[in-house]
């Protein structure tokens, strides 16, 4: 079992950065993901780009495996989906409303609920940002300029979506969430 899967088709950008804070985390290809081959998982990263193909080619496997991806959240795991990094996006495969619009820059970013579990992603303060939402279901967690949501937040069934437009990597205390003993690991 790893703690996070990271959909790829490109390597694993994650892997350091959750290994030096004590965390797994595995890469999973299109072909894999949603297959008998697809480890089980607390926290799911589906990264910023990846609705653009000259980022990634993951766009259709998450599309095909939407709704293995609701039961994934339902039945308790995490899953971290970044900014798509095309002007205008809606997430239409995801158990909730969310749209996206791309405006990268890095700005001065507000915690805005300070109990939502998502608080810890980051630290606020000037951090670059792809994109803001512009609908969306559930808490906004963090904000940029003109109180345009950054950070989003929602619980489904016994897990969460986060949804960052933040171009960063989560913190420990976020994996420590996340990634906790006391949540159980989800077949995709």
């Amino acid at each position: 079992m790893t703690d996070a899967l990271f959909l790829s088709d490109r390597g694993n950008a994650f892997s350091q950065a959750f290994e030096e804070l004590g965390f797994t985390c595995h890469q999973v290809t299109p072909g894999a993901f949603g297959s008998p081959f697809c480890m089980p998982c607390k926290l799911l990263i589906i990264p910023s780009g990846f609705a653009d193909p000259k980022y990634y080619k993951i766009l259709s496997a998450i599309e095909r495996n939407s709704d293995k991806i609701t039961q994934f959240v339902e039945h308790g795991g995490v899953l971290l989906v970044f900014g798509a990094m095309l002007d205008d996006y809606t997430y239409d495969w995801l158990p909730m409303t969310l749209s996206y619009h791309m405006k990268f820059k890095a700005v001065d970013v507000t915690l805005v609920d300070t109990a939502d579990p998502a608080a810890s992603f980051i630290p606020p303060g000037k951090l670059d940002c792809d994109g803001y939402f512009t609908e969306w279901e559930g808490n906004v967690v963090m904000a940029r300029e003109e109180n345009r949501p950054v950070l989003i937040s929602k619980k489904i069934g016994d897990g969460y979506v986060v949804a960052s437009a933040l171009h960063q990597y989560p913190s420990r205390q976020f994996l420590e969430w996340a990634c906790g003993k006391e949540r159980c690991a989800c077949l995709i």
